[in-house]
């Protein structure tokens, strides 16, 4: 009987698919030109493993989460999950790096508190961020922000630079004080929705360009 058992949870372990638990989002459509099956917009975040036929002259950016890369299809079947990037039928037009997106689940309580991690190249306490001007806010809880602001880690009693938020996106406004490489950090945000603030630590590395992401998923 220990040794049916024993086999039965080696099955389970190793079966594919949602057996055990379901597989996060792998990836965020940042810009579709054409259309798409399932139906994505732009600022969408794209279940593992789940097939998306893009019509023949579709062409769709997305940002994979695991290898931290922006990806350009046209036509074909995108495929993404944690361990493989897949565009069958289709041509990869362009794939760049880009920063690691910063993956949060926010609590199912009234407070803000963040209940989850980032996504990166290895996982570390507190994330070094590029210190890029601008962020892309995304997920199922990003249409609530109303405010931003970055503050030195530790001192919450005034924010260094408080960015200007509108369409899902957050901006340092030109001729705010620049903030230093190395540097500790917390990306304050509060959301319509809830009374506390979600409050994102990081360490300031030097800008790389694109855009960061920030990703805020409702429980």
């Amino acid at each position: 009987m220990r040794f049916i058992a024993a086999v039965l949870w080696s099955l389970l372990c190793c079966w594919p698919g949602p057996v055990l638990a379901e597989e996060p989002p792998a990836a965020l459509a940042m810009s579709i030109s054409g259309s798409t099956t399932p139906a994505l917009t732009p600022m969408s975040e794209i279940p593992a493993g789940a097939p998306i036929r893009l019509a023949p002259d579709t062409e769709l950016t997305v940002l994979d989460y695991t290898r931290c890369k922006m990806v350009t299809v046209v036509g074909g079947t995108l495929t993404v999950t944690r361990f493989d990037f897949d565009a069958d039928g289709g041509k990869i037009t362009a794939e760049v790096p880009a920063p690691c997106p910063r993956i949060h689940q926010l609590s199912a309580g009234s407070g803000g508190a963040v209940a989850g991690g980032f996504i990166a190249r290895g996982i570390e306490n507190t994330a070094g961020w590029p210190l890029n001007r601008e962020l892309v806010l995304a997920g199922t809880g990003a249409e609530a922000v109303k405010t931003a602001a970055i503050y030195a880690a530790g001192r919450l009693d005034a924010p260094l630079v408080r960015l200007e938020v509108a369409d899902r996106r957050a901006r340092i406004p030109a001729g705010a004080p620049p903030l230093a490489v190395g540097g500790h950090y917390i990306l304050r945000l509060t959301l319509a929705d809830r009374p506390a603030p979600v409050d994102m630590p990081f360490i300031g590395k030097a800008p790389s360009g694109p855009s960061l992401v920030v990703v805020l998923r409702r429980p």
